[in-house]
């Protein structure tokens, strides 16, 4: 009977092993090629549902299975590998509770995996791999669907650049360098990933000549994307991997390190494949730069990704760790720090106006926001896993193709190791990060290298009682988890919709509900920041209503109301994450919109500045934020504080262009234009290379008239920052103003290339081109007196 009862345990642990190596096989196949044909949810936020879907679900049959029958597979230094690998998901876990056990830290907005929530399923997924995957069989199934998926990923970009972006773009993919893995440089990794698995196999596994032949088309595809992608850093990290495999080969492979064979029949001994990488490798690393202007004009490829260098990195993480050492600001907070201790000189950059998630490299991120201890915990990780990679690779194995494995899905790993060491990976590449070392550590069951032990509750009372603690808890913590995402996801649907509603259908009531839908589901603040801009845009609309058909009382009453909304929404926002400048804007924004002396609100004015100057406490180096209070100060015609406003703008960053705009308009409302012309003047030619001084000047003296003084201006400014499309359409207005339409004409039509989707340059141009007046009596008859600049530049 008890022999019955051990088979029949034996059957359902073998069936539930299947089980999930299938689930977890399925999931990393569709990682790479998996997004959801809709707008509502970004397509790396698509893959953490599919990814966190897979590991909830194998981690509670895990559990509850392994519960049921009473063990479960460790490897035999089980302390050692326990510890090396919840270390990471433990410290994680520890910095998000020591800093507030804030929802943002723990779920993050879309998932991402600067959440706890993402690296807590992110580690368990790579140890369910590294104990169900050890079977050579399971590891080459493994890699056979990479494989599929790679070609898949490749046809995909493929049939895009040859017929267009347009061709399976679902709506999501709005460009050629878009893609389901990512960024055009996560393409590069990805690629990278395909280079080396086919580099290894075709090396190290005797293949039949077809296989040989597919391998030879996968590494010359992979080359032909890498050098598509030219990211400098993806050819160093490859030229490291394939020299490394040139000296495995010398001193391991195949009983090269024999003492009766000599050096220099070892050299003769290189593949030919490692070598060709290697040289290729180095190719574009020293002449890449001469390199990519003709693939980029040959291909018709631009792409452009503003990166943070790593010592700007390191010094925010300096600040933080200032004040809060052991665990960092906390996980998903970057973005707070680097607002409050980014360099001087990133004001000069483009990324003087943008919130990045990360720093410089995905780990040099982790030291910003879990502290010395989160930085520790990722270098213990580390050491083990490289004292096992090479003490395991150049171990004697009698079996070729176990060392095929193990040294393949150790290279492998390592790459995308040292590539979030210098980047920040995409959600697929860091999930194909961990599957890889997953599968290292497999291989290394496999080898015997380190053995792997079933352990049984019944080995001991302490132990199968601490056990059985630990399968209930990692139970509790997946349906946790699991519920904490399910609330993510409906919230977004809801947020996605409502923006669908008000920006497309244009339907605000609707959008009002759907949003209020969504601050109740999740109180997040960006739902509520949303909230407020919503009924902002009601306010709007009814101040605009006839008063002939809807009565004073009735439009008062609305108003009241509204606002009332407007304002508990702006205040829901600052209170569930004070920290963020965006809720403080928003806020001001909301009070800015009612403190016209008009109304007569009494305390609108005077909340919309402290709501600024908060804003401008968190986010202390960007100019932006000064011009909230300029424009403000503007409607509260206080032109003289204004002018101080936008000075200090100015002053931060001399080429925004915005505050530029602005001072023009303030001294012409001002009646002070000869003053500023002298000013402005004398500044261009103190910095004859400011092309938005230049823009300024010719701005003021369009205001006065003098259309030939203004071409004059504008047309140095364009010669200075050749791309400066608002120097452009002001010097095409000026054009237009003297009667040479032919040349206004040329500047809106290149006007146009940048900014596709304006319709307001599309009238502007039919009226040239019939000889009608440029502006067909809208309200927008004078655009240099608008709130914002008429047209978007490049880099901004």
């Amino acid at each position: 009977m008890e022999e019955n009862q051990n088979l029949q345990k034996a059957s359902l642990a073998r069936n539930i092993n299947n089980s999930l190596f299938w689930i977890l096989l399925g999931t990393t196949f569709l990682v790479p090629i998996f997004f959801l044909p809709a707008t509502i949810f970004s397509t790396q936020f698509s893959t953490s549902l599919l990814f966190s879907f897979g590991v909830v679900l194998s981690i509670i049959i895990y559990s509850v299975c392994n519960f049921l029958l009473g063990s479960f597979d460790l490897p035999k230094q089980s302390k050692y590998f326990v510890v090396s690998i919840s270390i990471i998901p433990l410290v994680y876990l520890l910095a998000g509770i020591a800093n507030g056990f804030s929802r943002a830290s723990f779920f993050g907005f879309t998932f991402d995996f600067h959440a706890v929530g993402f690296i807590l399923l992110g580690f368990a997924y790579l140890f369910l791999v590294s104990v169900l995957f050890k079977q050579k069989e399971r590891i080459f199934h493994s890699y056979f669907a990479f494989l599929i998926s790679f070609v898949l990923l490749s046809l995909f970009v493929i049939i895009r650049m040859i017929f267009g972006a347009d061709v399976f773009s679902f709506g999501i993919f709005t460009s050629i360098t878009s893609t389901p893995v990512g960024s055009w440089n996560n393409l590069g990794i990805f690629f990278g990933i395909g280079l080396l698995l086919s580099l290894f196999t075709f090396e190290m596994v005797n293949v039949s000549r077809f296989m040989k032949v597919l391998l030879s088309i996968a590494i010359l595809l992979s080359l032909f994307f890498l050098v598509l992608v030219n990211f400098n850093v993806i050819w160093i990290i490859v030229a490291i991997c394939s020299f490394l495999f040139v000296v495995y080969e010398i001193f391991s492979f195949q009983g090269f390190s024999s003492e009766d064979s000599s050096f220099k029949d070892k050299i003769k001994k290189i593949r030919l494949y490692p070598l060709v990488v290697f040289i290729i490798s180095l190719i574009f690393i020293f002449g890449g730069s001469w390199i990519n202007p003709f693939i980029s004009k040959t291909f018709k490829i631009t792409n452009s990704e503003p990166k943070i260098s790593f010592s700007d990195t390191i010094e925010v993480g300096r600040a933080t760790l200032k004040e809060r050492p052991l665990f960092g600001s906390g996980p998903n907070t970057f973005t707070l720090e680097w607002l409050k201790s980014k360099p001087d000189s990133v004001v000069g950059s483009t990324l003087w106006n943008t919130d990045p998630t990360n720093g410089s490299g995905l780990i040099p991120t982790f030291l910003v926001t879990t502290g010395i201890i989160g930085i520790l915990s990722w270098f213990i990780f580390l050491a083990f896993y490289l004292y096992l990679g090479f003490k395991s690779i150049f171990y004697k194995f009698e079996d070729l193709f176990v060392k095929y494995l193990l040294t393949s899905s150790f290279f492998i790993s390592l790459y995308l190791w040292i590539m979030a060491f210098v980047y920040v990976p995409s959600v697929v590449i860091f999930i194909l990060t961990l599957f890889f070392t997953g599968l290292f550590f497999a291989s290394i069951y496999l080898s015997g290298f380190i053995k792997v032990e079933t352990r049984k509750f019944a080995d001991g009372p302490r132990f199968g009682f601490i056990s059985s603690i630990a399968f209930f808890a990692i139970f509790v913590a997946s349906l946790s988890l699991a519920y904490g995402l399910f609330k993510n996801v409906r919230s977004l649907w809801y947020f996605q919709k409502s923006s669908t509603a008000v920006n497309i259908v244009g339907d605000i009531d609707a959008s009002e509900r759907l949003m209020i839908k969504a601050t109740e589901v999740l109180p997040n603040d960006i739902y509520f920041r949303s909230l407020a801009e919503i009924e902002l845009l009601k306010l709007s609309y009814i101040a605009s209503q006839d008063t002939t058909k809807v009565s004073i009382e009735d439009v008062r009453k609305q108003f009241n109301d509204v606002l009332a909304k407007a304002i508990t929404a702006a205040k829901s926002a600052q209170t569930s994450n004070p920290a963020n400048y965006l809720n403080w804007l928003s806020l001001g924004r909301v009070y800015e919109a009612i403190s016209v002396p008009e109304l007569k609100i009494d305390g609108a004015y005077e909340n919309a500045q402290i709501a600024y100057v908060e804003a401008l406490k968190l986010n202390p180096k960007n100019p932006a934020t000064l011009l909230f209070l300029a424009r403000l100060a503007i409607t509260h015609k206080d032109l003289n504080q204004a002018r101080i406003y936008a000075d200090m703008a100015i002053k931060m960053k001399s080429d925004y262009l915005d505050a530029h705009f602005l001072l023009s308009q303030i001294e012409v409302a001002d009646n002070n234009l000869s003053a500023a012309i002298k000013s402005v003047t004398s500044a261009s030619v103190i910095d004859p290379t400011n092309s938005a001084t230049f823009f300024q000047l010719g701005l003021l003296k369009y205001n006065i008239k003098d259309f030939s003084g203004a071409i004059n201006s504008l047309e140095k400014a364009i010669k200075i920052s050749p791309d400066y499309a608002n120097a452009k359409y002001f010097l095409g207005l000026s054009y237009e103003s003297i009667g040479d339409r032919a040349k206004a004409i040329g500047l809106f039509e290149d006007i146009k290339l940048t900014n596709p989707d304006n319709q307001e340059l599309d009238s502007i141009l039919v009226n040239l081109k019939a000889g009608k007046p440029i502006f067909n009596n809208t309200t927008e008859t004078k655009p240099e007196k608008g709130k914002t600049l008429p047209v978007k530049e490049k880099t901004q």
